[in-house]
């Protein structure tokens, strides 16, 4: 009876881990968010963005969707958005990346399984196969991204001016991941660095932001550049 009862609990040990280990994963992004800002940052909040990259053009699909999601941060942070460089006192420029993948292996030790185990009591001719005798290593390779965004601000006058470029803040944001996919990973670094836009740290700062963020949530559904994902095709 003591067998069957052990056996049973055993049983549903076992069909809890199980379950355990397949249910979803939250999607949780660390990023390190460091911030700088003159004392005229907080003066100057009409902006427009443009491209930090050059050989990006402003009506690039790709930038129109970014530049959304920061726009977004902006407004909640209460700088004001205007559609003509000359009504602004800041503009704003914004590039993002991935770097080239990093290769990594990590290491991990697997039982090696004896079919002829024997029972450690003597009970003659009585043999229980699957005995663990010993482990061996195994080596996995995997690849790690640098993801970045980088925000940064000039005063709007000596720019249209083309005067000496007169920085006011900027704030710079990586992390590091298994996914090369910028458009997933970009509106949770914009999360991360909204509270220090136009701020100054101090220091680099760890932000850690999961996919139940309601601020995460804000910025993405507030995003009037965001192309949204197609209906699945209907089975013929």
């Amino acid at each position: 009876m003591n067998k069957i009862i052990s056996g049973i609990a055993l049983g549903l040990l076992f069909i809890m881990l199980s379950a355990c280990s397949s249910a979803p994963q939250r999607l949780q992004i660390s990023s390190e968010v460091d911030a700088l800002a003159t004392n005229e940052a907080q003066s100057k909040r009409r902006f427009v963005i443009l491209p930090g990259n050059k050989d990006i053009n402003p009506q690039d699909l790709q930038f129109m969707e970014f530049k959304g999601y920061v726009e977004k941060s902006l407004l909640n942070r209460g700088f004001i958005k205007v559609e003509q460089m000359q009504d602004g006192d800041a503009v704003l420029f914004l590039n993002y990346g991935t770097g080239e993948p990093q290769l990594r292996q990590y290491s991990y030790d697997v039982p090696v399984m004896n079919n002829f185990g024997y029972y450690p009591y003597y009970r003659p001719y009585r043999y229980y196969p699957s005995m663990t005798y010993g482990y061996t290593q195994h080596t996995e390779t995997y690849a790690v991204y640098k993801r970045y965004l980088t925000l940064e601000a000039y005063d709007m006058a000596a720019y249209l001016q083309q005067k000496t470029p007169i920085q006011l803040w900027k704030v710079s944001v990586q992390s590091q991941g298994q996914s090369n996919d910028l458009r997933l990973i970009f509106p949770y670094m914009v999360t991360a660095m909204q509270p220090y836009l136009g701020t100054n740290t101090g220091h680099m700062l760890t932000v850690k932001v999961d996919e139940t963020n309601l601020l995460l949530k804000d910025i993405s559904t507030g995003n009037p550049n965001r192309l949204p994902a197609p209906s699945p095709m209907p089975l013929p």
